[in-house]
């Protein structure tokens, strides 16, 4: 018996929703989606997350909206979640503000409610006092999800907060992303951690946690897990808590020189590849590249024409854990057009996305293929 692997599975029962839901709403218009932000209880100069969800299932296409990250003293990461887990995005940061692009292109993003379908961190000030309260909401102006018809969802939107609270709280999760195997393990970072803490993850069944010291907790498992998207509750006897929902954070390798991607943050699907291509888009496009990995990845990248010529050729040595957006001048040293590919080989495998620029400075993700 052919047996799949578990991403074509992905695909195949994603492609399927999303022809199901074609069909029954190709004559209709799209109905309301709503979304919402979870509250979240943070210390001072502890990590916080914002995460949107939806709150019924509705397959996003694309989508954008802009955010106030005012609470967040340093933005740490950015994660999309969907169930091909091929949603990739964009966000340009100006100060607090977050305007973020998105694009889901198997139209699965969304349709798991009881998962965020966006996931922002932040560093807290450590001058943050008790009781301090900071809203968790968007411009009204300035979002819109789209339907895999193409049809704009008529939406509606509540709002969060981060409330300042003497509470545990998880820092980060290492690995981040990635499979793990039984008998594999993961470590939680943090602050408040006992003996007695409990560690729950909503999709490993019955794992065993070890309590190393008041910052750290390790948990083996004993099932095959997939680590981005998980999601981990960690709870004392005292009645605190705290959600954190896993994925890789990265650094940035190298800041481009172009002013929007010199401002922009990738956020790159859940998938990594040795090999792929980029569409030259838009009036400028940039390339990002991300190394989930502990140890170097060499990336070789060639400029193709539109009869597959090589006009400009480049090697980046992408550090562990490392992310970079550069514009395709800055990395090929040449001018380039949208008739124009890029080709990327690496020697392990890393995450690999385009960034295109519009006239007007407005930046949208390009999937890679």
């Amino acid at each position: 018996m052919l047996k799949l692997s578990t991403s074509l599975r992905l695909a195949i029962a994603g492609a399927a929703i999303v022809t199901a839901h074609l069909a029954v709403h190709a004559q209709l218009p799209a109905p309301a989606l709503s979304l919402r932000f979870a509250s979240e209880q943070v210390p001072p100069g502890g990590i916080a997350q914002a995460k949107l969800f939806v709150t019924e299932p509705m397959p996003i296409s694309t989508a954008t909206a802009g955010f106030n990250v005012g609470g967040f003293e340093a933005l740490a990461g950015i994660a999309l979640t969907s169930r091909s887990r091929d949603a990739l995005g964009v966000a340009v940061v100006t100060g607090s503000r977050l305007a973020l692009s998105v694009l889901s292109p198997s139209g699965t993003l969304g349709l798991d409610p009881d998962y965020p379908v966006l996931t922002v961190t932040g560093r807290i000030p450590a001058d943050a006092p008790i009781g301090a309260r900071f809203p968790l909401t968007m411009d009204p102006a300035a979002f819109q999800f789209t339907a895999v018809t193409g049809e704009i969802y008529p939406a509606t939107f509540s709002p969060g907060s981060l409330t300042i609270a003497s509470n545990i709280n998880v820092a980060d999760v290492t690995p981040g992303a990635g499979d793990l195997a039984p008998g594999d393990a993961f470590v939680v970072v943090g602050r408040g951690f006992t003996p007695s803490t409990r560690v729950k993850i909503k999709e490993i069944l019955a794992p065993d946690v070890a309590f190393v010291d008041a910052s750290h907790m390790r948990v083996t498992v004993a099932q095959n897990a997939h680590m981005h998207g998980a999601n981990i509750q960690v709870s004392n006897p005292d009645g605190s808590q705290a959600k954190y929902v896993s994925y890789q954070r990265t650094l940035p390798q190298a800041v481009s020189a172009n002013p929007t991607l010199h401002d922009a943050v990738p956020v790159f699907a859940d998938v990594d590849v040795t090999h792929a291509l980029v569409d030259v888009s838009g009036h400028t496009t940039g390339l990002g590249l991300q190394n989930r990995q502990a140890s170097d990845v060499i990336v070789s990248a060639a400029l193709l024409d539109i009869d597959g010529r090589r006009i400009g050729e480049a090697s980046v040595r992408v550090g562990p854990r490392r992310f970079l957006l550069l514009d395709l001048s800055e990395l090929f040293g040449v001018a380039y057009a949208p008739s124009q590919t890029v080709q990327v080989s690496a020697s392990a495998p890393v995450q690999v996305m385009g960034v295109a620029v519009d006239a007007a400075g407005r930046a949208t993700p390009i999937s890679s293929r």
